[in-house]
């Protein structure tokens, strides 16, 4: 038996998510399209990169969800740095093999 045949557990979701989805649509809007690979694969691999090193921040209710939204500068700035960082690691050697 799994938790999900008993639980709706739709609601739980990793809030910094959304927090690098925003800052690297942020950032790659800023580079030219020709100067870095911007496919699904190298999207999917910056944003991976970057959840992969921000804490997580999970909520279930849209209280957490309101709370999380209010995070400090300390988990935006980590948030920023952590995008910054995988455009740099992702476009210097896409896995997709498009090297621009």
């Amino acid at each position: 038996m799994a938790l999900s045949d008993n639980y709706d557990l739709s609601d739980l979701t990793n809030q910094m998510e959304s927090f690098v989805f925003e800052e690297l649509d942020h950032q790659l809007a800023a580079i030219a399209d020709e100067d870095i690979c911007k496919c699904n694969d190298c999207i999917l691999d910056m944003a991976c990169y970057a959840l992969n090193n921000v804490p997580s921040r999970y909520r279930s209710s849209l209280m957490g969800s309101l709370y999380a939204k209010v995070e400090s500068d300390e988990v935006n700035k980590s948030v920023q740095g952590n995008v910054t960082v995988a455009i740099q690691k992702i476009s210097q050697n896409p896995l997709c093999g498009n090297v621009k």
